[in-house]
């Protein structure tokens, strides 16, 4: 018996689709990869969202006090007594008329990457009132103001009284402004003012809930932003006109049985913190599409990425996303979004022209104009989002299948289909001699 003679042994099987896809995942250095940009995209996420809370709070509070408040204007009262009596019984009496219209104009305030929506407006206010209690009246008109949130320019404040200058007084506690007089038995009274400020935010002008009222108009007129909204508690205006980045509303009520709130929160610039922050969470997905067009270049190059190579791209785009935090919070949104994306993209080009220097320039600019361009466009542009997705799936399905049908491709992954399969043997050759025949 011959001993060194054994078993032939089992044939080796080949290993399941999971550690076939493992093992390309290492072999393409995609986890390490995949760790840089998350953590870099990570870090650059929690430093804006440290920056937004920061923006919301402390940096608000100091935008406050050197730009002005969120501005709610009380509608003014008028109190009265008899002529020739003491005035410590002061009645209430409504207005028959409040005609208001406040002309702003968007001055945003930049804070790193947070624009505030500061304004400026004037404000001018009519008010007529009836003296019908059948005698002389003394009336106190009182106008509140609170002079220090809402900046105002105490020069051009002006008050008149049936269309002649009067004087004010600030009051004890400085926060309203007063005037009193005598108003005729059937005589009509009319008050105007006119004061220019600054606010933040929103403008609300809030009628007095205990009154009833007559004839009230607002004309609001906000230039520089086309976004408004409403305060929580306020009636939506009774018409509006959009031109351009001009917004006009108006309200209109012939009679109000009690007080409401009327206003609208200012226009704002875009949320530009949120939007980086956005971009950053949602990075590593697109990143695995760069990951797969490389790797199918080294495929078709037969030129695999070494480590150190495909964690520099790696680090390269992640970078994008702090370079494009930290310029923005220097200079405009769109100049350092161009800046970043351009500059880092000509440098990823250039690298991946040097690691396949046979490729086309044209494709590796559509890699990085596909992996990163078009999904972060498509936070900018919040209101096509889904479109631009859905699109650029759309573009890359109708590219795979216009490969599929090319011959060298369908060849290629022919190949790839059975790897390990040794090369087919070729049938004899006519000519060639047969062994034995030596």
């Amino acid at each position: 018996m011959n001993l060194s003679s054994s078993a032939p042994r089992p044939p080796r099987t080949s290993d399941g689709p999971l550690r076939k896809g493992l093992r390309w995942l290492v072999a393409h250095h995609v986890f390490g990869s995949v760790l840089i940009v998350v953590f870099a995209t990570a870090v650059i996420a929690g430093q804006v969202a440290d920056r937004t809370d920061f923006a919301n709070s402390e940096l608000a509070a100091g935008v406050e006090e050197r730009w002005g408040a969120p501005v709610v204007q009380p509608a003014p009262s008028l109190r009265y007594v008899h002529s020739g009596t003491l005035f410590t019984e002061l009645k209430p009496l409504a207005f028959d008329r409040q005609h208001v219209e406040v002309l702003a104009k968007m001055n945003y305030r930049k804070r790193g990457l947070r624009y505030f929506s500061g304004f400026d407006f004037n404000l001018g206010a009519e008010y007529a009132v009836v003296n019908r209690e059948g005698h002389d009246i003394d009336v106190a008109f009182i106008f509140p103001m609170e002079m220090d949130k809402s900046q105002v320019l105490l020069s051009e404040l002006k008050f008149l009284v049936d269309g002649q200058e009067a004087s004010l007084d600030l009051g004890e506690s400085g926060n309203r402004l007063v005037w009193t007089g005598r108003i005729a038995k059937g005589a009509t009274a009319r008050f105007t003012i006119r004061y220019r400020a600054r606010g933040l935010d929103s403008f609300v002008y809030k009628l007095d809930p205990a009154l009833s009222a007559r004839d009230v108009r607002l004309h609001f007129a906000v230039e520089g932003g086309d976004n408004y909204d409403y305060p929580a508690g306020v009636l939506s205006a009774s018409s509006v006109q959009q031109s351009g980045d001009t917004v006009s509303l108006d309200w209109a009520f012939q009679s109000l049985e009690s007080g409401v709130n009327l206003g609208v929160i200012l226009p704002s610039e875009k949320t530009f913190d949120s939007m980086v922050s956005t971009m950053a969470r949602r990075a590593w997905v697109p990143f695995l599409g760069l990951v797969a067009l490389l790797a199918a270049l080294g495929l078709r190059h037969k030129r695999h990425l070494a480590l150190h190579e495909a964690y520099l791209v790696a680090a390269v785009y992640g970078f994008f996303f702090v370079l494009l935090a930290y310029l923005a919070a220097f200079m405009n949104f769109y100049v350092a979004y161009a800046v970043s994306a351009v500059g880092l993209g000509a440098a990823v080009v250039a690298y991946a022209r040097w690691l396949f220097p046979q490729e086309k320039p044209a494709v590796l600019v559509g890699l990085w104009g596909a992996t990163l361009l078009v999904p972060t466009a498509a936070v900018i542009l919040d209101g096509y989002t889904g479109l631009i997705y859905t699109l650029e799936l759309l573009a890359a399905l109708l590219g795979l299948m216009v490969l599929s049908t090319r011959a060298g491709v369908r060849a290629f992954l022919s190949d790839l289909s059975q790897p390990g399969q040794p090369p087919r043997a070729e049938p004899p050759s006519v000519l060639a001699p047969h062994p034995e025949a030596s």
